[in-house]
């Protein structure tokens, strides 16, 4: 789910580079792909959860007692890398996003 997150920064703050790049046609390819990726996320969690009782490590938890505490250690490191560079794209976006809506009050 986080590299979603990432995903949804870049393409909805650079479709228009995107389509202008690409094409119209590889832009729909790429936004079916992160929804597909979106689907098969939602489906395979919602499998998982139904296993049993959710304790209260979240996520974490949840998949460490589902497929094992080696799967969940390395779901785990995902999630904590995932998390520190999606801040860091969602910092990025943002700064991008207010730039792009007031570029000349913006001192450099």
């Amino acid at each position: 789910p986080a590299i979603q997150n990432i995903f949804g920064v870049i393409l909805f703050l650079r479709l228009p580079w995107l389509v202008g790049k690409g094409g119209l046609i590889e832009s729909f390819l790429v936004v079916f792909v992160a929804c597909l990726a979106t689907g098969l996320t939602g489906t395979s969690l919602s499998a998982i959860a139904t296993n049993g009782k959710i304790g209260g490590g979240g996520n974490y938890y949840l998949i460490s007692r589902s497929l094992g505490p080696a799967i969940g250690a390395s779901v785990g490191l995902c999630f904590f890398m995932a998390n520190a560079l999606g801040s860091a794209m969602y910092l990025i976006g943002t700064v991008e996003a207010f730039e792009m809506a007031s570029p000349a009050q913006i001192v450099t």
